[in-house]
Parts: C-alpha cells; structure tokens; sequence
C-alpha cells in the first residue's frame, strides 16, 4: 500500500508521529517540547454521527449506545493534556482526515494561533475565520451534529476538531483556542495528485515540530521524491515491527 499510490490510513501516520516522539526524547536539543495529538481522536464518534442521520429510527436507539461507549474511549487520545503539559510544551501537533484528504493543524502555544498545512491549497479556504464556530447559532444548538447536517465546507471541520479539543480540556489552557486566529501556512510543498496528502502531512510534522526553521524554498521539490519518500516510510514502519 505505502508503495503504490494510495492514502495513508490513521495508524501510519500515528506510527511515524510516535517515532517523531520518540526521537524528540533523544534528541530534545533538536525537538520543540510539544503535544501529539492523534487523528483517531473524535474520528469513531464522528463516522457513528454520520450514520445515526442515516438509519431509521429502530436502529438510531442502538447506533446511541454505541455513540455513549465511543463517547468515553476517544478520551485516552488527549489524557495526556493537563495544565502542565500544556505549560512545558511549545506546539499542540493535531493532524486531521476528512474525506480522505490530509491536513496539519499545529497549535503554537505561546503566540496562540493555529497554524494549517494543507498539500492541497484552496483560495476559497484562506477565507475562513474562527467566527463559524464562535458565533454561528446552528452550532451552538447542535454542536455534535453541524458538520453532517449542513455538509459545509471541508475546513469548517478543523474548527469543529478545535471545539471539541476546548471542550474536552477544560480548564487545562489559559484561553478559549477556539478564538485564536487559524492561518494557512503559504510557500509549503504542495502535492500535484489527489493520493499523497498523507505523505505531505508527516514530512509537514517532521519539519513543524524541529528547532530548525524549515527553508520551504529548497524542499519545493517534493512531489518529485515521493517514490522515495514513500519507500523511506514503508521500510521505517517494518523497522518498527521488529522492535
């Protein structure tokens, strides 16, 4: 899978964030203290939401009690975030699927602003602000369910991640994240096909969460080291399962 042209699924990118972190202990002189927040956070919920609009209403009964045992197991992605964590650490690193497309979300703590890597780039997303969130009375009444019932655009879901991840750490930031600015992160490497957003994001972590600032104008050729990238990640995932 990881040598054809095909996406990367949840645990492949955990797994080279988890090497990330681990490196990061070895070697913090070169690492920026930061939080990992996985993609599987929220996810399980999210996909039960999609299909609770879906079923009739025998099964919604059945498809709840599962959405209630979700509902506490997605908290074992972020009990590593508590108000000293969040103190030593300089960035929150959240990457995030949807429909089957990749983006980076990094969180910088001390300027408190958002910072979104996207592969993809579309002059339509740069327009939008935190205000979807904080302001719109549709999702203040249907926090949960916004995103599925009015099918808006896929960047509005970075700000539904955010507002869960405010509201699921409660007292643990000195302020409301989800009214810091989001800004999309221009001059970056950008894919040409619609398959190596995966990829994209863990070269974007791999860079983000480094004390060296990135020279994004020498690594614009990217895309054309995919093949090689690609057999770089597969032979480090089977390293990982000799371990």
């Amino acid at each position: 899978m990881l040598l054809t042209n095909d996406w990367l699924a949840d645990n492949h990118v955990d797994a080279f964030a988890f090497f990330l972190l681990e490196q990061s202990r070895l070697m913090a002189e070169k690492f920026h203290p930061y939080l990992y927040i996985s993609p599987l956070y929220r996810v399980s919920i999210n996909n039960i939401l999609i299909l609770f609009f879906t079923l009739v209403f025998p099964y919604r009964t059945k498809l709840l009690q599962v959405y209630k045992s979700y509902s506490m197991d997605y908290q074992i992605f972020i009990n590593h975030i508590n108000p000293v964590s969040i103190q030593e650490s300089k960035l929150i690193v959240l990457p995030i699927i949807h429909e089957k497309h990749w983006v980076l979300l990094v969180g910088k703590l001390k300027e408190k602003v958002w910072k979104m890597y996207d592969s993809l780039p579309n002059p339509e997303h740069k327009n939008i602000c935190h205000t979807v969130v904080s302001s719109n009375s549709y999702f203040k009444l249907y926090p949960d369910y916004y995103v599925y019932i009015h099918n808006i655009n896929f960047y509005n879901v970075l700000f539904v991640q955010i507002k869960y991840l405010h509201e699921d750490t409660t007292g643990c930031f000195s302020s409301d994240i989800t009214k810091w600015n989001v800004q999309a992160v221009r001059g970056i490497p950008t894919q040409s096909n619609d398959y190596d957003c995966g990829i994209f994001v863990c070269k974007y972590m791999e860079k983000a969460v480094r004390r060296k600032k990135p020279d994004w104008n020498a690594l614009k050729d990217w895309q054309k080291h995919m093949p090689k990238f690609r057999a770089e990640f597969a032979f480090f995932l089977f390293l990982q399962t000799k371990k």
